[in-house]
């Protein structure tokens, strides 16, 4: 492992302890094998959360204290890879809002990490606009939260066909959800089992992108059954002020977590702009990074 990184994860440790920190969060692909089993497999009171896009990355080299968090094998700045990471360890319950975390970032296989970040999930307007409800409605399971957010961010990044792609996803509480939609084109699920229709197999993925030109939503239990797509979102509540920039595929996802305990996740289709609603609010922004290396700043 390079020196800076020893020095760096060392310093992180220390400060993680002093500033009481809930966990240290590392971005894994950034190192080689020793450092996964060296400085960061030492006890510790926190749970280190590995980072990575790979799914062969070893958890249990670390210790029994840390926990694995992948994210989409896309590029994504610096700033979108921590919040892709930290989201599904808030909908996991590993982290809570409040907590503050230290992150550790570098360039994928450089072997070297070479920035560390502190954050309060509190008081970081830039990274969460956390609410006073939770992360997910109940009815939602974390992992069909991760798979979406895994099939957002892809479709942002790479669009379809080389056209940019603008969608909804809304996760959970799919009764009312529907009750306040309507369909603009024939349902494309009807009549497969739920098991076809589960958002969690791989399966399906290549469906979902060919679908999400359609104009309209997705609509997915908190199960993961995909329930519709192309449909149009008639929400009963009006939802927050949005920021300026956001449009009206934007105020209807926000709109329909206003109304329900759906949490939605919402593309740009003229940034790549990946914005999750959580009770009528924006809860986190990923922005779609500029052309250059896969983790600018």
């Amino acid at each position: 492992m390079e020196p800076v990184s020893r020095q760096l994860i060392r310093h992180s440790r220390q400060l993680a302890q002093e500033i009481g920190a809930r966990a240290l969060v590392v971005y894994v692909d950034a190192l080689d094998g020793d450092g996964q089993s060296g400085l960061l497999a030492a006890e510790a009171d926190y749970p280190i959360i590995l980072v990575t896009r790979s799914t062969h990355v070893g958890v249990q080299e670390t210790g029994p204290s840390s926990v694995r968090v992948t994210v989409p094998n896309v590029r994504m700045s610096r700033a979108g890879l921590i919040k892709a990471a930290l989201l599904p360890c808030l909908a996991r319950g590993v982290l809570q809002r409040g907590d503050r975390v230290v992150c550790l970032t570098g360039i994928d296989g450089s072997h070297s990490l070479d920035a560390l970040v502190v954050l309060d999930l509190a008081t970081e307007p830039e990274l969460f606009a956390i609410t006073s409800s939770a992360v997910l409605a109940e009815d939602v399971q974390p992992e069909v939260f991760e798979r979406t957010l895994t099939l957002a961010t892809a479709l942002a990044v790479e669009g379809r066909e080389g056209r940019p792609v603008g969608a909804i996803f809304v996760v959970g509480d799919s009764e009312r959800v529907l009750v306040q939609s309507r369909r603009l084109v024939l349902n494309p699920f009807k009549g497969y089992s739920e098991a076809e229709r589960s958002l969690l197999d791989p399966e399906l993925e290549e469906t979902i992108k060919e679908l999400s030109a359609l104009d309209g939503a997705f609509i997915i239990r908190g199960d993961g059954v995909v329930l519709s797509a192309g449909t149009q979102l008639l929400p009963t509540v009006a939802h927050a002020r949005l920021p300026s920039g956001l449009g009206t595929r934007h105020a209807a996802a926000a709109g329909i977590t206003a109304s329900t305990q759906a949490i939605a996740v919402c593309i740009s289709q003229s940034t790549g702009a990946i914005t999750v609603f959580r009770s009528g609010q924006l809860l986190a922004e990923i922005q779609r990074p500029a052309n250059g290396s896969r983790l600018a700043l």
